[in-house]
């Protein structure tokens, strides 16, 4: 328990202002006027020692120096008030919290996307560290297999072993990989603690607080699973889009560190995330009265059941879209890839987006017509059946868009199906010469460089056999999109 004092604003300097008070499970915050004052619960925890106020001063000292990476102006100074170390910050409003903003209007493409470039650039920056992978996830979890089976209040045994024998199945699948990652970098001193409640918004761009400073140890990850926090955290409060968006983009920006292969650790990572905040809520369940922790209780056990589903991963899938300019190929794809496959929905190879990166330009800037050529063609097709065929080498789906007007083009996703065993649907879309030509006239900002022009070169090639089911694409985008999950035999929606 807190002294009662750091209820009165005069405590902090206020005086008469009220002191709004945040609970977490190992720290209290107080909030009066412009700033924020926090202050470290006595407690000794499997992962943290806040006992005695030395250990406490220690601690917040090492968040002032961590979360100074990634926002100085937030993080102030570190005081004794009461004989109580207390880190001082700068207080922001509450609904300019990401978690705030995930019930009050979601979370659209546009902020996902920048999502993605501030943990990317967060990686860029975070230092290496000389740590085995496999070793990590293994410690974590033997970490949460112990706790579960010190909780069985809470966590039924059966259970407990069900999740035991599904993580040690991955972890021995994953193990080669998490070392060859670490030897390539790819852990790191990162943030650590990535969710939604540890982001806020500043004029409308994202930024990160609150980072993991009581163990260098917890901190010290990989990247990818550093990024899951916050995947799992969107998908699981069902900003699927959202959290799609992130893996696309992060995927897309970090191409020269990540190529794909790392998409096989994303169950394992999803769960281990789910398993930690399990661990998380049943210890502060375990702080209140039985009576009074029924909340937490039933928490902890849905985080749980979460981290064994994440890890019951089927068979990737391969969609193809294809159609010519115009017709909604890359909206209908990115509507659908949050719903196809394991969490967080499948990775969205477009062609567009493809050309530009061979052509080593931005994806908006306009390409001249010698990037068209049959050759280029031929080499943008062949970046996009690698992205995703390394994608699907790792058990992870992919809708793949293009334009397929060639028949060589169909034959050669369709054996990429056969050669990673996934399951192979496709679609070809239609619409109006004169639609497609007014739809692409009408774009602005986007990848695609189509022209009316181009859609009339378009409309005179010859498909070839087309033995793709055909979807009218004249109406509008969720017109489109019922009329693709109708044709295809895919189950969308994903796990939970």
């Amino acid at each position: 328990m807190f002294n009662p004092a750091f209820l009165d604003g005069q405590t902090w300097g206020f005086s008469g202002q009220p002191v709004e008070h945040v609970e977490t499970h190992a720290a209290h915050v107080f909030l009066v006027g412009d700033h924020a004052f926090k202050i470290k619960k006595d407690v000794t925890l499997p992962y943290l020692d806040f006992s005695s106020p030395e250990k406490r001063r220690a601690v917040l000292a090492a968040e002032l120096d961590v979360n100074r990476l990634f926002t100085p102006d937030l993080y102030l100074r570190l005081d004794e008030v009461r004989g109580e170390p207390v880190l001082v910050m700068r207080r922001f409003p509450a609904h300019d919290l990401l978690a705030w903003r995930m019930g009050h209007g979601g979370i659209d493409a546009g902020l996902a996307a920048r999502l993605a470039e501030m943990i990317a650039a967060s990686h860029d920056r975070a230092p290496r560290r000389d740590t085995r992978g496999a070793d990590i996830m293994t410690g974590l979890g033997a970490q949460l297999s112990a706790a579960f089976i010190d909780s069985p209040d809470i966590f039924r045994p059966a259970d407990t072993l069900e999740f035991h024998a599904l993580y040690e199945a991955s972890l021995r699948c994953d193990r080669q990989l998490l070392s060859i990652r670490g030897e390539r970098g790819l852990v790191r001193r990162c943030h650590g603690d990535v969710h939604c409640g540890n982001i806020f918004l500043e004029h409308g761009e994202p930024r990160l607080f609150d980072a993991i400073e009581f163990s260098e140890k917890i901190a010290t990850i990989d990247v990818l699973y550093d990024l899951a926090f916050l995947l799992m955290d969107l998908w699981s409060s069902g900003e699927r889009a959202a959290a799609n968006v992130v893996l696309n983009r992060y995927l897309h920006l970090r191409r020269r560190e990540e190529d794909l292969s790392g998409l096989s650790l994303m169950p394992l990572f999803l769960s281990t995330r789910a398993g930690v905040r399990a661990l998380v809520t049943a210890d502060l369940a375990h702080e209140l009265a039985l009576r009074n922790s029924m909340k937490e209780r039933g928490q902890a056990l849905d985080w749980f059941r979460c981290s064994i589903e994440y890890l019951k991963v089927s068979s990737p899938k391969l969609l193809c879209i294809g159609g010519f300019s115009g017709t909604g190929k890359s909206t209908a794809a990115a509507a659908l890839s949050p719903l196809l496959g394991a969490a967080p929905g499948a990775i969205h190879v477009r062609s567009d987006v493809e050309r530009k990166v061979l052509a080593g330009v931005p994806e908006n800037e306009r390409l001249p017509p010698e990037s068209y050529s049959r050759q280029a063609a031929f080499d943008v097709y062949a970046a996009c059946i690698g992205r995703a065929e390394k994608a699907l080498a790792a058990g992870h789906s992919v809708v793949l868009d293009a334009v397929f007007a060639r028949a060589g083009e169909r034959q050669v996703v369709a054996e990429l199906a056969r050669r990673t065993r996934a399951h192979f649907a496709a679609v070809w879309l239609d619409a109006p010469p004169e639609m497609l030509a007014a739809r692409v006239a009408s774009r602005s900002g986007d990848a695609s460089d189509a022209t009316p022009g181009v859609v009339a070169k378009q409309l005179a090639y010859d498909l070839g056999e087309l033995d793709w089911p055909r979807v009218d694409a004249s109406g509008t985008p969720p017109e489109t999109l019922a009329r693709i999950r109708e044709t295809v035999p895919y189950r969308f929606g994903g796990p939970a």
